[in-house]
């Protein structure tokens, strides 16, 4: 028997609670709350016990990696003697564990009957009894193997290459919404929803997720990457608190450390990201909508006091459905900065909208927007400014300062430069609605396909019993396809958010290209999965207990925030062919050989027989193809729509009139661009994957993915000679294979997505 002389028999006997409460790095609100009720009357635990006990249920201090050790090391050493335990209960555990200690038997308080009583209470509240426990405690979960023998790979396995390496985090967040704190329920009256998703942001900040995406100097985490992936597995529950979330933490928060300096950081870093300083992100104005070159709002320097004035000229200059607009007590304002009579462009600059006691400060007009189709949780508001005067210290002035004797400067020379520069600022917030749109495609996805499998309808011999409606060719084409996109958009999004946590100064400019044409295309592609998902399910889908209702009109809004998606794919052509450009004039004669080369190579692919008429299975299936496929595409709009431009522009027709007379050719080429460059990262992170069994699952989604991109655009494909119609048959043909083929996996796919059953909360997805 090992004895373990450091902790009291009272520690030991509520070890094993706290090591499953810590397992996966999180205590929910929940816990934290019944553990403190318990424990303090508990009277089998001396003080010192209780002292020790509750410093480890504060969220933001969890136990360190030693102490940590400690238990699992006093746990592991009792195994052996534990798997003689008639009830492996956690209660049954921890009274056996306790037995070790050499000051159990003179403990009085162990002898008292309702010590195992007391601990089988607190044992079921927090839901972690019955017979795994000790395979809990021990990290050996039960993996259904039944389960997974019926798929070609391991679901949990693929997870953890979904996961990556933002496991961890990911994982804490997971459990927070499995929490009856975070549960998602409809609630009629707005004010009372709004204030419930205050409630949940303010327990976000306690558990520290607010302070992710900041630096530690001014009391961040330095965990940029993270901040994202909480935004996007918050995005699987209640989107009113991923929104609110986002534009806290994200928005203002990342305008106050993006665009501001030193100054700024010490002062409103900390406590924004505590929850104490709520904010709000007020650039969209009613009247100007994406032009955000085009505000009318006007920030004024007064030299004589050295303040700024802030003033929205007319009632359709107000800043337009601003979230937390009703909640904060300060805006982060974007305006027109104007010093010594002249404009230097939009500038931000923090203004107290009300004081501590919520009152709205002078010169501040604030309106409700009322009633929405989702997202009722989130306080969308207007905001009108009468000559309201701030510091000049409240110009967030990183790009843009005002020196001692009042004049301008900025160490971007460039006044267009400077503002894409701080147009950064909603890079983040782009990338992230992407990630949450994907997870809400999942969780849609994951409804359809779970009844999918258990409803039954129709059989043509009446005597046998009815088929399940995931055999049928047709439901399988309405959702595998859709589910082999959300793959293919989860890598592509994972991949970019690493690269933005990464990035410096330079690579933004490529990285906004990318999250323009991402989150448009991700967003887009939500929209239409949780609508087909919910005729997919009939009747039950159109019940709000199935949460079709709520997802559908929470996430619609995510394909005209963070930028309307017309208007991004625009953003995305112009990089394209801005980049374009720039390469003729960094690479002179080379950039023009290998402009006419392509050209050449362009010319003899839609004359060559073997690409156009080719209808094996094997070259169907071949990356090379899909690569040379995509890429075709793509380079053809970039040289005709770049031809065009050019004839107008010869003929003196001005930028713009040329801009809208290949509007339409533009929106294609970024289409055509963005496919690409999904098709790029989903293929970089299967040559990653070391797991045989899910690198070929993950090929097989990529077919699927590849070529539901080309019969989407087979009237392209077909009008520009790159196939033949035999060869878009086979295609349609090759698709309802892999339909039926990835029909046996399907279940583990979305299981793989590790959406805990208590989020998904739909009865029609869920097991009696």
């Amino acid at each position: 028997m090992t004895k373990n002389p450091d902790f009291s028999p009272g520690v030991l006997s509520m070890l094993p609670l706290f090591y499953v409460g810590w397992s996966d790095s999180v205590l929910s609100p929940s816990e934290i709350k019944l553990i403190h009720k318990k424990l303090s009357a508990f009277d089998f635990l001396t003080d010192a016990d209780k002292d020790y006990l509750i410093q480890y249920t504060d969220p933001k201090n969890p136990p360190s990696k030693e102490t940590f050790k400690s238990w699992v090391t006093t746990l592991k050493e009792n195994a052996n003697r534990l798997n003689n335990v008639e009830k492996k209960s956690l209660a049954d555990i921890g009274l056996e564990i306790a037995k070790s200690s050499t000051s159990y038997k003179n403990n009085e308080l162990f002898n008292l009957p309702r010590t195992k009583d007391a601990l089988y209470e607190i044992e079921s509240a927090l839901g972690v009894n019955g017979n795994g426990s000790l395979n809990l405690l021990l990290g050996k979960l039960d993996n259904k193997q039944s389960d997974l023998e019926s798929f070609s790979f391991d679901p949990k396995s693929l997870q953890n290459t979904l996961d990556g390496d933002q496991a961890e985090v990911i994982n804490r967040v997971r459990k927070l919404i499995r929490d009856p704190f975070f549960k998602f329920e409809h609630i009629a009256d707005k004010e009372q929803y709004r204030q419930t998703t205050l409630a949940q942001l303010k327990e976000l900040a306690k558990q520290g997720f607010g302070a992710y995406a900041f630096p530690s100097e001014f009391g961040g985490l330095d965990k940029i990457r993270e901040s994202i992936s909480v935004f996007e597995t918050l995005a699987y529950n209640d989107n009113s608190l991923t929104i609110k979330y986002g534009v806290q933490f994200g928005l203002f928060g990342g305008a106050v450390y993006g665009l501001g300096t030193k100054r700024h950081h010490e002062l409103y870093i900390d406590p924004l990201t505590k929850g104490e300083l709520l904010g709000c992100f007020a650039m969209t104005e009613t009247g100007h909508g994406s032009n955000v070159k085009g505000l009318q709002s006007t920030a004024h320097y007064n030299h004589e006091n050295k303040t700024i004035t802030i003033n929205t000229p007319t009632h359709e200059d107000g800043k337009e459905y601003i979230g937390n607009a009703l909640h904060s007590q300060m805006a982060a304002v974007f305006a027109q900065l104007i010093v010594n009579g002249e404009n230097h462009g939009v500038h931000c600059i923090l203004v107290p909208i009300r004081d501590k006691d919520n009152n709205l400060l002078e010169g501040v007009k604030a309106e409700d927007n009322g009633y929405k189709m989702g997202l009722n949780g989130v306080d969308n508001g207007r905001l009108w400014f009468d000559n309201v005067e701030v510091p000049l210290k409240n110009l967030l002035n990183k790009y843009g300062d005002i020196s001692d004797d009042g004049e301008y400067m900025s160490p971007i020379e460039n006044p267009n430069k400077r503002f894409f520069t701080m147009l950064g600022a909603l890079v983040a917030g782009r990338v992230s609605v992407g990630l949450a749109g994907v997870s809400c495609s999942k969780t849609a996805l994951a409804i359809a396909i779970k009844y999918g499998l258990k409803r039954k309808q129709f059989n043509g011999n009446s005597k046998e019993e009815e088929v399940t409606i995931m055999d049928y060719p047709s439901h399988q084409h309405r959702l595998i396809p859709l589910l082999s996109k959300t793959y293919a958009y989860h890598f592509a999004l994972r991949a970019l958010a690493d690269r933005y946590a990464q990035a410096d100064e330079k690579d933004m400019r490529k990285i906004e290209t990318d999250a323009a044409g991402l989150k448009a295309m991700a967003t887009w592609h939500n929209t239409r999965t949780i609508q087909e998902c919910r005729e997919a399910c009939g009747g039950k889908g159109y019940l709000a207990e199935n949460r079709f209702t709520n997802l559908k009109s929470d996430s619609d809004i995510f394909t005209t925030f963070e930028g309307d998606n017309t208007v991004l794919m625009q953003l995305v052509a112009k990089g394209v062919l801005t980049e374009f450009k720039q390469s003729f004039h960094n690479e002179g004669a080379m950039a023009i050989l290998r402009f006419l080369g392509d050209k050449m190579s362009n010319t003899i692919a839609e004359f060559n027989p073997v690409t156009t008429r080719n209808t094996s299975f094997d070259h169907l299936t071949d990356r090379a193809f899909h690569r040379e496929a995509f890429r075709y595409r793509y380079r053809k709009l970039l040289l005709t729509l770049s031809g065009r431009m050019n004839d107008y522009l010869k003929k003196r027709i001005t930028p713009f009139d040329a801009f809208l007379k290949c509007q339409m050719h533009m929106l294609e080429l970024a289409k055509a661009y963005t496919d690409r460059y999904v098709l790029y990262e989903f293929r970089q992170a299967i040559e990653k994957c070391n797991d045989e069994k899910n690198s070929k699952i993950l090929n097989k989604i990529c077919d699927l993915y590849c070529l539901t991109v080309i019969n989407e655009n087979k009237a392209w494909f077909l009008e520009n000679d790159y196939m033949e119609g035999s060869k878009t048959k086979a295609i349609r043909r090759v698709i309802s294979k892999l339909c039926q083929e990835l029909r046996v996996d399907v279940l583990g796919l979305v299981e793989a997505w590790g959406i805990p059953n208590e989020v998904i909360a739909a009865p029609i997805a869920l097991d009696d």
